[in-house]
Order: C-alpha cells, then sequence, then structure tokens
C-alpha cells in the first residue's frame, strides 16, 4: 500500500508535515527556510540527546542542578518505571542546523482520566532555547498528538506525573532547587504563555532558615510547641520511627495515609502503589529513620512524618553521573549537606486538627536540630491546598519558589 500523502497545515510562520502513518510516523515543523525540524525520539541515540538536552539551556546557572541520566532514562522507560503501565507518551526533539534547541514529551495517563472522567493530556519533559518558533513547534507537535488520542484539554508541565517535578518556575531563579523540585530558565513562561496556555494553578516552596544564635525552644512557634505538648499527653498516642527492616510493609502503610489524607483534595487521583514504591526506593539509601515518623493511636496509624536531607547539594558535584569516581564525591558531599526537605505530612482526615501533626512535626524538627541542619525546605505545596498553606505559614515557613502548571484547550 501506498503511504498516504502528507497532511499540511499552516501555524503562523511555521509549517507542520505529518508523514508516513506507522506507530513511529515521522513529525516534521520546518520554518520557511527548512533550519528547523521536530523530530520524533525514534532511537537510542535520538533518546540520549533528548535526556541531555538540560545541559545547554541551564549551562552557567549556579542554581541547577544537573539531574542524574540514569533516573531520567528511567522516568521515561516503560519497562523500568511502572508509572507507564497505566499511561503512554511520545517525545519529540527540536533540531537547528544540526543541533538540538528543544525537547518535549506528550504524555497520556489513562489512570487519571479513568479516575476523573475528563480527557485531559499532560507535557513534560519541557525544555528549549529562547526562540518561540522552538517552543511553540514543540508544543504544537505534542497538541496533535494529544488530539489523535482524543484529549480535549493539553495541561503541564508534568515530568511526567503530578507526583514527580512539574510546573514552570517563575519566582526564586537566584535559589538552589531541593529534591523533586525542577530548575529553568526565567525566560520559559513567555514562551508557554504565547503559545496560547493559561495558567491553571501555581504551587509553591518554603523556607525556613535556623538562626544558629538561638534555642530549638526559641525557634519553634510557641503556639505548636504547647498544642504537641498537650497531644503528647494521649495514653494511647504513640511515635515511633521507620523499620527499615520491615520497608516494603512500612512503605505500604504510609501509601494508605498518603492516599486517605489527600482524598479530599479536588480531582486528587491516589498514586499507585506499584509508584509510591518505585518514588521511595529512590531515597531509602539516604532516609535517616529518626527523621521518618509514624504516629499511632492504639494500635492504629494515623499519621506519618518525613525530611529527607537535600541530596540536591552533593548531586550538583557530579554533574548527572554516577560512576565511582562520582560515588566517592557524592558521598563526601552527602556528608557536609545544610538542607532538609520536609517532603511529607500526612494525617487521616478523621484526626486532623488534633494536635498529632503538632506532635510529629516538633519531633522530626527535634531531630532535624540535633543533626546540625541550618535549611528546612517544605514542597511542592499546590494553592488549592489550603490546610497545608495555613500551617506551613504559621510555623514561620516564608515563599522562596513559586511554579506554575498551565493549560490550553486543544
Amino acid at each position: 500500500m501506498s503511504p498516504k500523502p502528507p497532511f499540511i497545515s499552516a501555524f503562523g510562520d511555521v509549517i507542520f508535515a505529518n508523514y508516513g502513518t506507522n506507530k513511529y510516523k515521522s513529525l516534521r515543523l520546518f520554518i520557511i527556510k527548512m533550519t528547523l525540524t521536530i523530530e520524533p525520539v525514534c532511537s537510542h541515540d535520538a533518546l540520549k540527546a533528548f535526556v541531555s538536552f538540560p545541559w545547554t539551556v541551564n549551562h552557567g546557572d549556579a542554581c541547577w542542578v544537573p539531574p542524574l541520566m540514569d533516573d531520567r532514562l528511567r522516568k521515561l522507560d516503560p519497562r523500568r518505571s511502572p508509572f507507564w503501565q497505566n499511561a503512554r507518551r511520545e517525545l519529540w526533539i527540536a533540531w537547528q542546523d544540526g543541533r538540538p534547541v528543544g525537547t518535549i514529551a506528550a504524555i497520556v495517563d489513562d489512570g487519571r482520566i479513568r479516575a476523573l472522567g475528563e480527557a485531559v493530556g499532560g507535557f513534560g519533559f519541557f525544555d528549549s532555547i529562547n526562540d518561540p518558533s522552538v517552543a511553540g513547534g514543540l508544543l504544537d507537535a505534542a497538541a496533535e498528538w494529544l488530539r489523535e488520542q482524543g484529549m480535549t484539554r493539553m495541561r503541564g508541565p508534568y515530568s511526567p506525573s503530578t507526583d514527580d517535578e512539574c510546573g514552570v518556575l517563575v519566582e526564586g531563579f537566584d535559589t538552589r532547587p531541593a529534591i523533586l523540585m525542577g530548575h529553568n530558565p526565567p525566560y520559559y513562561a513567555a514562551l508557554i504563555e504565547r503559545c496560547g496556555f493559561s495558567v491553571y494553578r501555581d504551587m509553591v516552596a518554603r523556607l525556613f532558615t535556623r538562626d544558629p544564635a538561638k534555642t530549638f525552644q526559641d525557634q519553634v512557634p510557641e503556639k505548636l510547641r504547647r498544642v504537641a505538648e498537650r497531644a503528647a499527653q494521649r495514653a494511647d498516642l504513640r511515635i515511633r520511627t521507620l523499620d527499615k527492616r520491615r520497608w516494603d510493609a512500612e512503605i505500604a502503610l504510609g501509601w494508605q495515609i498518603y492516599s486517605t489524607a489527600l482524598s479530599a483534595l479536588p480531582e486528587y487521583v491516589p498514586i499507585r502503589l506499584e509508584n509510591f514504591q518505585n518514588m521511595a526506593a529512590g531515597f531509602r539509601t539516604f532516609l535517616y529513620p529518626d527523621m521518618a515518623l509514624i504516629a499511632e493511636i492504639g494500635s492504629r496509624p494515623v499519621g506519618f512524618a518525613l525530611a529527607l536531607p537535600d541530596v540536591n547539594e552533593a548531586l550538583q558535584h557530579v554533574n548527572g553521573w554516577l560512576g565511582v569516581l562520582e560515588m566517592v564525591k557524592m558521598s563526601w558531599y552527602l556528608r557536609q549537606v545544610r538542607r532538609v526537605s520536609f517532603k511529607i505530612l500526612m494525617m487521616l482526615p478523621e484526626y486532623q486538627g488534633r494536635g498529632v501533626e503538632a506532635v510529629l512535626t516538633v519531633a522530626v524538627a527535634r531531630a532535624i536540630w540535633k543533626r546540625g541542619f541550618l535549611e528546612v525546605d517544605m514542597s511542592m505545596t499546590g494553592s488549592e491546598n489550603v490546610k497545608s498553606n495555613r500551617y506551613q505559614e504559621n510555623l514561620g515557613f516564608k515563599i522562596y519558589r513559586r511554579y506554575l502548571i498551565y493549560e490550553k484547550e486543544l
């Protein structure tokens, strides 16, 4: 059978041509001079160029933390990441004069679509030089593929999901991101908005800086301390550390509390256990049990709190690779980390507001203090999570980074 003729349509000063009919059909965008092409990732070499491209746009940015190459490859590999068991994706690279100038992924999260009943596709792993034609070509290619999959809206960036790095950084470019937090050049928001995207939601990261001249008691808000002391008098309350010897059972327990605690949030879709386990495996080696605490009322687990050393401080010194030399450097710099990221504080809904979260917060804070950390990050919190935002503000945390999620009708 002879191939169908290419479908061609104009997008401003860019021409879109769709060649081929197989699943690896070539998607190309041509500027009139034929210097810019948008091509799907169909080979190992192309995938290597895709995952390496962030080094191009972030070169010279002292706050950028190079991601581990293997971690990026694992996130994108349907055979290695459990996320893709219920999701699909297509990847593109923009090439100009023989060099990569941008990347994007289009993502269909079938599990999320089934749960919410909304035909919303995602985009992620978006990087681009400061050129509207490059960004526009990438976003158009992703949008066209999502339309073909039956999506009616496009939202992101999610890399690849709401439980991973997400959003475009719009405030805090002079600060280093904590773990599970992205970083990008300041021009990204303008490129995306120029393509007709509007803000869907904002998310913030907050920071608390310890004053070495003050005692622990002086820096813990008095109201929090009083609430924690009162709640701690409950005879049936027990705070225990995570037991690494029972890792799988402890992670499954955390997943149950996490999913139940967030169930009331708008548009929340519970994370699958396999995804939660995969995420937990990434921080197992550097987790301190005294900063991973579980609250039990009687014999029932009702909440947990987790703070992690911010390994991004160490990752800046290995430039995305973990060979023998890099692992030695990583081990050395991990001992010098001075920031901790308070990633999770979750309570079952019926126990929220009873002071147990205050007990967990003070207990984790005390461990952080004893270990000598000087900064505490809390990230990321969406604007829709009113309770969490209020709680963080009352603790004295200040916003230091802000991100935006964008969307567009297809």
